[in-house]
This record gives C-alpha cells, sequence and structure tokens, in this order.
C-alpha cells in the first residue's frame, strides 16, 4: 500500500462519491456523471508511476490537477454527431431498420446528444429530469416518424 489510505468507491444515480481515510483526517470526493476515456486512462498512468514508485505524490497531485483542468479531447458538436452515428449503425443490426430508417435514426441519436451533453450540464442539479426529457422526445419522435408509412397508408380491417 504505497499513499496508506483506507478508500471507499460508492455509485449512485448520476453521482460517484470517493471516501479517503488515513488517520488524522478524511477527504470527501464527488463527482458528477462524466466519462473521459482520454483522461481516465492519464490518471491510471499517474497512479501506475505512484504505485511503483516512479514519481511522488506531490508531482502526482500536481499532474492529476493537470489532468483534471484540461479541456475535452473532442468539441460537444462532435460528440452529438457521434451519437448519430452510433444510433444510425446500430439500427440495422439491433433492430433491422431499412435504409429508409437510417437518416431518422441519426436525426434522433443526434437529439438524444444534445439533449445529454449541451442541454444536461446547463441544468445541474435536473440533470436527471433531462435525460427523461430525452426519453419522452425520442419515443414520440420515433412513434411520429414510424406512423409514416411514405404516403402509402393501408387499411388492416
Amino acid at each position: 500500500m504505497v499513499l496508506q489510505l483506507e478508500a471507499e468507491f460508492q455509485y449512485t444515480l448520476g453521482c460517484a462519491t470517493i471516501i479517503f481515510r488515513n488517520p488524522l483526517d478524511m477527504h470527501v470526493v464527488q463527482t458528477e456523471e462524466r466519462l473521459d476515456m482520454a483522461k481516465l486512462q492519464d490518471c491510471y498512468l499517474v497512479c501506475k508511476e505512484v504505485v511503483h514508485a516512479r514519481i511522488g505524490i506531490e508531482e502526482a497531485i500536481a499532474r492529476l490537477d493537470e489532468i483534471a483542468n484540461r479541456k475535452p479531447l473532442r468539441s460537444p458538436w462532435v460528440l452529438v454527431f457521434i451519437y448519430g452515428v452510433a444510433s444510425a449503425t446500430a439500427g440495422p443490426f439491433g433492430f433491422q431498420a431499412g435504409p429508409v430508417d437510417i437518416p431518422v435514426l441519426f436525426l434522433l441519436g443526434c437529439i438524444v446528444g444534445f439533449l445529454q451533453l449541451t442541454l444536461a450540464p446547463r441544468f445541474g442539479r435536473y440533470c436527471k429530469f433531462t435525460e427523461i426529457f430525452a426519453a419522452i422526445i425520442t419515443s414520440f419522435l420515433a412513434r411520429m416518424f414510424g406512423s409514416i408509412n411514405g404516403g402509402n397508408v393501408t387499411n388492416r380491417s
């Protein structure tokens, strides 16, 4: 045990809580639900260097502060586009979507990405409501687009 700390990790809906304890004091770290894999990898590398005694605690803290304050690798608008691409590519494999459905899936994915990446962070505490709002909007739009049959409405009675 390099740091000689006890730690507890707890994940509740939308919040990760980490409690560090040593004999003298206790520190609680809470963070919102965000995952940046590039930052996570950099933090892992710093942790690995500390565990193998390649760097000291002070240098590790400085590097972790630098990682935490670094801007995200990609802008939110690029990620919104990636949400759309992921939605469009998952449709044919997971839901047997046809070529006509792919642009609609792309649009719905972009809407979910926009609501989650740009709208939700602005409302802080109400982040969970924006997820519910995204689900409602997506389901209504999916039903609306699903009811459109290219003008060939058939009577099934």
